[in-house]
């Protein structure tokens, strides 16, 4: 595997690894994530359900694939594409909402509060450009192919970045200006 693909296998793996821990680590949660799908407007009722399941399901493939990359040269490829797959759909479906003006709540790791906005639209659309750079740079090259050392700085700096992408909403409310304090009205 190129140092590329190892850093871009990382942060996909840490992001799918949240995403899936996220929906399937209670019933209440997953029940959560299900609600979701049905205020996002973008499924007819009878395809929520299974399509909560298939995602979920997909997410974990995604992990399992990425991290069996190392060992297996083909399966990192397929967990690249189907990781760019799944983060090019959640991509349009986020943008779909954005233009419709839908304020749907993202369960896309589980317990955010935030609705889906512009913000969720970019980060898709850059996980998804990693997924494809994963894919592209994994020359075909098996285990061995990165030195060690390299090898974990890609897999730390991958994680790094994974774990900052889970965290978005939050990084991105540490920016957004405060509203000033209204003054208080004046006492006679």
């Amino acid at each position: 595997m190129d140092i590329l693909a190892v850093a871009c296998a990382s942060c996909l793996a840490v992001v799918f690894g949240a995403a899936a821990l996220g929906k399937l680590r209670s019933r209440d949660a997953f029940s959560r994530f299900t609600q979701s799908l049905t205020t996002m407007d973008l499924l007819p009722a009878g395809w929520v359900r299974p399509c909560a399941v298939l995602v979920a399901a997909s997410e974990v493939a995604v992990l399992l694939l990425l991290l069996a990359s190392p060992l297996a040269v083909p399966a990192g490829l397929v967990g690249f594409l189907l990781a760019a797959g799944l983060l090019l759909a959640f991509t349009a479906g986020a943008a779909l909402m954005v233009t419709r003006g839908v304020r749907a709540v993202c369960r896309c790791f589980g317990a955010s509060g935030t609705p889906m906005g512009r913000l969720h639209v970019l980060r898709n659309g850059v996980l998804t450009l990693i997924a494809a750079g994963g894919a592209l740079s994994g020359s075909g090259t098996g285990i061995g192919a990165v030195a060690p050392a390299y090898g974990a700085v890609a897999v730390a700096g991958g994680a790094v970045v994974g774990a900052l992408v889970t965290r978005l909403e939050d990084l991105a409310a540490l920016f957004r200006p405060s509203l000033p304090a209204r003054p208080e009205p004046a006492r006679d």
